[in-house]
Parts: structure tokens; C-alpha cells; sequence
């Protein structure tokens, strides 16, 4: 795999971990996030509106769990499909929820993601079929 590749790998062991703050190095500072529509919130902009986005995400968790399942790459994209789990943060309840995320890398650093809940949406914004 790709050293971008390698960046997405690091960020979901970070973030796996909970130290969403230690992902910043890998984020460019005019990075964008674009949620999924099913979340139902507005893109975001610049590194430090992104990171919220995904620090205000951990704190409904008590515990989680991010692993990779499958990622693709091509050109300066890396599509990860992800199976989280873990336990609500205030009702302690088990979940598993399996999401896509398109990441655009520039120079080693994300500067474009995009959430996926639908794996044929995410293959194909990455130019691929089931």
C-alpha cells in the first residue's frame, strides 16, 4: 500500500484510540468534510471544524472501536470501509455500525473526506462498481 494509504491506517488507530487531537498532524489546515447525508449536518471547513465534527462523534461513545475492513486507493484517494463498535456513552448500549469514508490526501496530509453509509455510493465516488 501507498504511503497515503499508510496516513489513513494511522488516523484510525489515533482515533481508535481516542486522541482525536493527535490526528491534527495529518489534516491540512483548509481540509473540508462532508458528511454523509443521513447524519444531517452541513459540510465542514478547516482543519479545526473537522476535528470537532469527529471529537463531538467520539464523546457520544463510552468506549469504541474503529478497524478496517477493506480500503482502495487510487490516484490521491484512499476509500476505507470501516466497522466501528463499542457502547453509547450514556445508555452504555452495544453497537456496530459499518460507514465509508473517501479520503483525498495532498502531500501526505487529508485535505478532502467524505462519509459514506451506503458501500455502492462510496465505490462508486471513487470510480468503482460492486
Amino acid at each position: 500500500m501507498s504511503e497515503n494509504a499508510d496516513v489513513i491506517r494511522r488516523v484510525y488507530a489515533v482515533m481508535g484510540a481516542g486522541d482525536v487531537q493527535r490526528v491534527a498532524d495529518s489534516v491540512d489546515t483548509n481540509a473540508e468534510w462532508i458528511p454523509d447525508r443521513s447524519v444531517g449536518e452541513d459540510p465542514r471547513r478547516g482543519r479545526d471544524s473537522v476535528l470537532e465534527f469527529f471529537r463531538d462523534r467520539a464523546s457520544m461513545f463510552g468506549e469504541f472501536e474503529a478497524e478496517i475492513e477493506q480500503l482502495f486507493e487510487q490516484d490521491d484517494q484512499v476509500l476505507a470501509f470501516i466497522r466501528l463498535t463499542g457502547s453509547g456513552a450514556a445508555s452504555a448500549a452495544p453497537f456496530e455500525i459499518r460507514i465509508a469514508h473517501l479520503w483525498t490526501l495532498r502531500n501526505g496530509r487529508i485535505v478532502r473526506g467524505e462519509g459514506y453509509r451506503a458501500r455502492g455510493d462510496a465505490l462508486e465516488a471513487l470510480g468503482l462498481q460492486e
